[in-house]
C-alpha cells in the first residue's frame, strides 16, 4: 500500500517517511539545539511483506542510521532543513535502537528510535570561532606574573576549520586578556599547545606567558629572537690571607645567560650570541659590579641545535673601584745564622778528643722574600751598586723601587744588603679577541742582609733586633 507523507528525513543519502511505504516515519520529530549541541529525534517503522524483506530491510536501516559525518536533510513538504557536514553542523554521530514496542513490533514491522547528535558552531558575530575561553594568573614569590589561558575554537564553515579559527585570532584574543590583568606589564609567549579533532572541527589550545622584569638583549626588554631567557651572576671573589693589610684582590664574577630562539624569527644561535646576547652580559656586569678595569677570563657556550637553545657562561676578572696597583702579596723573613769554632788539639794521654773550644768567626743573615702580583708593567728593582748599601731592606722598597744614588756607605755596625734578585714577569689576561685583556706583573723578590759588629764593640751576649 502507498503511502502519501510529505513529511521526510534523510541522512547520507538514506531517506525514511516521505512516499516511502517500507521505512515509515512515526509521530513527530523532536530537535534539541544548545549553544553548542543538536540533537534530533524520530521513530521509524519497517514495513515489508515477508519475514526474509524485514531482515534486510531492517539491517540497511541499522547499518546506515549508526554512521557518522553525514548531511541531514529534514523535508516537511514546505520547507527543508539542510545539515552539511563541518558547514552547519560538526561531527555528527546517528544511533539508533529497536524500540521494541509491542504495540508495533508485529511479525511483519519493527519499530526503531534513531537519534542523531552534533555539534554547532559558535556562530557569534563578534566570536570568531571561540566557544570558550579560561584565564589563569599565578605570582612567584617576586610578584612575577605567569598568565594560563586556555579555551577552545571551533570550526565556523568548511572554508574556516576551527584551527585556522584559532591562529587566525587567538593572538588579539590573548593579548586583550593580558592587558586587562596587567596593561603596563610586558608578556612573552613561553608555552603554547593545541590539539584538533578528526575534522578540524574542535581546537582545544592552552597558552603560557610569563612577565618579562628584565631585558633579554642590551637594547629590548622583548627581543623577537629570544624567548624563555634567564640572567644570573654569581659573584666567586675571595679574600686569602696577604702579607699586608688593606690588599683589594681581584674579584671573579660569572655571568650566566641561557635562551631558545623563536626560529620564526632567527635560527642563527652563534649570530644571537655574538650580536645580543654577549654584549647584553658585558654591559649588565658594567652596570652591577663597576668594575674599574675587567677582562673576560673564561667562557663556556653550549649552541643545542636540536633545540634551538645556547647556554652561555662568561667569567670577569676585574678591579673593584678602590683598589690600588697591588693586588696580591705575599711575604716572609728568615735568619740563617753560621759560626766557626777554633779546636786546638791538646796531648791528653787520658783520651784523643780533648780540643780547647775558642769562639773563630759567624755570619747572621736576615733573608727576605716576597711575591707581589700588581696591575701594569714593572721593572726589576735594583738594590746594589758598587758599594754595599746599608739601609736595611725591611718591608721592601716600595713597588717602583728608590734611588740608589747617596746611599753607597757600608753600615759598619748592623745590617747591610749582600745579596738581591729581582725578577718581573709579564702577564695578559683575558680574551685577546673579543675584550681589553688585563696587563699585569708578577714581581717575586729574594733580599739577604748581612749583619756586621764594629770591630772593638761587643754585643754583650744579647740577642740582634729585628731592625739591626
Amino acid at each position: 500500500m502507498a503511502v502519501d507523507n510529505t513529511f521526510e528525513i534523510s541522512y547520507g543519502g538514506t531517506a525514511v517517511g516521505g512516499a516511502s511505504d517500507t521505512y515509515q516515519l512515526d509521530g513527530p520529530y523532536i530537535i534539541e539545539k544548545g549553544w553548542r549541541t543538536f540533537r534530533l529525534t524520530f521513530e521509524v517503522v519497517v514495513v515489508a511483506s515477508d519475514a526474509a524483506t524485514l531482515r534486510s530491510l531492517s539491517e540497511t536501516l541499522e547499518r546506515d542510521f549508526r554512521k557518522r559525518d553525514k548531511t541531514l536533510v529534514i523535508d516537511t513538504g514546505s520547507t527543508v532543513w539542510t545539515y552539511t557536514n563541518n558547514d552547519d553542523y560538526f561531527n555528527p554521530l546517528a544511533t539508533i535502537v529497536k524500540s521494541g514496542d509491542p504495540e508495533k513490533d508485529r511479525g511483519l514491522s519493527r519499530s526503531y528510535l534513531v537519534t542523531i547528535e552534533a555539534e554547532l558552531p559558535s556562530d557569534g558575530a563578534s566570536d570568531r570561532g571561540l566557544l570558550e575561553i579560561k584565564s589563569n594568573v599565578s605570582f612567584a614569590a617576586s610578584r612575577q606574573k605567569t598568565v594560563t589561558i586556555t579555551g577552545i575554537y571551533t570550526a565556523t564553515s568548511s572554508s574556516s576549520d576551527s584551527e585556522a579559527n584559532y591562529l587566525a585570532n587567538a593572538d588579539g584574543e590573548c593579548a586583550s586578556i593580558l592587558s586587562g590583568i596587567d596593561g603596563s606589564a610586558t608578556f612573552e609567549l613561553v608555552e603554547e599547545d593545541y590539539d584538533f579533532d578528526r575534522n578540524t572541527a574542535n581546537t582545544v589550545f592552552m597558552r603560557q606567558y610569563v612577565e618579562l622584569l628584565f631585558n633579554q638583549s642590551a637594547s629590548s626588554l622583548d627581543d623577537s629572537s629570544i624567548k624563555d631567557h634567564q640572567v644570573r651572576f654569581t659573584d666567586l671573589s675571595q679574600h686569602p690571607a696577604d702579607s699586608r693589610d688593606g690588599i683589594q684582590r681581584l674579584r671573579r664574577v660569572v655571568g650566566a645567560y641561557d635562551c631558545s630562539l623563536d626560529i620564526d624569527n632567527e635560527t642563527d644561535l652563534k649570530s644571537v650570541f655574538e650580536n645580543k646576547v654577549r654584549p647584553h652580559i658585558i654591559a649588565t656586569f658594567r652596570n652591577n659590579f663597576s668594575p674599574v678595569t675587567f677582562c673576560i677570563e673564561t667562557r663556556s657556550i653550549n649552541y643545542d641545535e636540536t633545540a634551538k637553545r645556547m647556554s652561555v657562561s662568561l667569567q670577569f676578572l676585574y678591579q673593584k673601584d678602590g683598589g690600588e696597583a697591588v693586588v696580591e702579596i705575599t711575604q716572609s723573613m728568615a735568619y740563617r745564622e753560621q759560626r766557626v769554632i777554633d779546636y786546638t788539639p791538646t796531648h791528653d794521654r787520658d783520651t784523643e778528643s780533648s780540643f780547647y773550644a775558642d769562639l773563630g768567626w759567624s755570619s747572621i743573615e736576615r733573608i727576605w722574600t716576597r711575591t707581589v702580583v700588581l696591575l701594569g708593567s714593572e721593572n726589576p728593582q735594583r738594590r746594589i751598586s758598587g758599594v754595599p748599601r746599608y739601609n736595611e731592606a725591611g718591608d721592601f722598597d716600595p713597588i717602583g723601587g728608590k734611588s740608589i744614588e747617596g746611599r753607597q756607605q757600608v753600615n759598619s755596625s748592623g745590617w747591610n744588603i749582600i745579596s738581591n734578585t729581582s725578577q718581573a714577569q709579564p702577564r695578559w689576561i683575558g680574551d685577546p679577541t673579543s675584550e681589553d685583556q688585563l696587563e699585569m706583573t708578577v714581581l717575586t723578590e729574594t733580599v739577604v742582609e748581612r749583619y756586621n759588629d764594629a770591630p772593638g764593640r761587643s754585643s754583650g751576649g744579647g740577642p740582634i733586633s729585628g731592625n739591626g
